[in-house]
């Protein structure tokens, strides 16, 4: 199963959306066959287990989800909830602004972690993620993107 996730049911609806629009184009029918069946899109609350998936999870992914000290916890919390002993964390977030980021990677590194790799993203992650390629519609949408700093984290369980 693949879980796509947020706490907004506006973003979870989007997420459906897509997933949607995603199953009934002839290029993910073709090589896919059923995969939008194994694809949910849910509402998780870090702070209520009872809303996580029932089974442990291979990969968790997550992207710039630190934005306050406060949430540092919770966080490490649900992400070491969530995935398989022998399981991975892969988060990007921009390199700095991020109040807690500091502090979230420095606990995960010491408290049941082990950060695998942390690199700088490579250039073609801030490119235009437009498919039709529109430069003002990108940066509408994607200001941040090609002057921001990202760095690339991998986590895993320690044993």
């Amino acid at each position: 199963s693949i879980y796509v996730t947020d706490f907004n049911p506006a973003t979870i609806k989007n997420l459906q959306y897509n997933i949607d629009v995603n199953a009934n184009r002839p290029a993910t029918k073709s090589r896919a066959g059923q995969w939008n069946e194994r694809v949910k899109a849910t509402s998780i609350d870090w702070a209520d287990e009872s809303t996580w998936p029932k089974e442990r999870i291979d990969y968790v992914i997550g992207s710039d989800l630190i934005y306050q000290k406060t949430i540092v916890p919770l966080l490490k919390q649900a992400v070491s909830g969530l995935i398989k002993d022998e399981g991975s964390f892969l988060y990007t977030c921009p390199t700095d602004g991020r109040d807690g980021l500091i502090e979230f990677i420095a606990t995960m590194k010491k408290e049941g972690f082990h950060c695998v790799s942390e690199e700088i993203a490579p250039d073609m992650f801030r490119a235009n993620p437009l498919s039709n390629g529109d430069a003002e519609d990108a940066f509408l949408h994607f200001y941040e993107l090609p002057v921001t700093a990202y760095k690339l984290y991998e986590f895993k369980k320690r044993l």
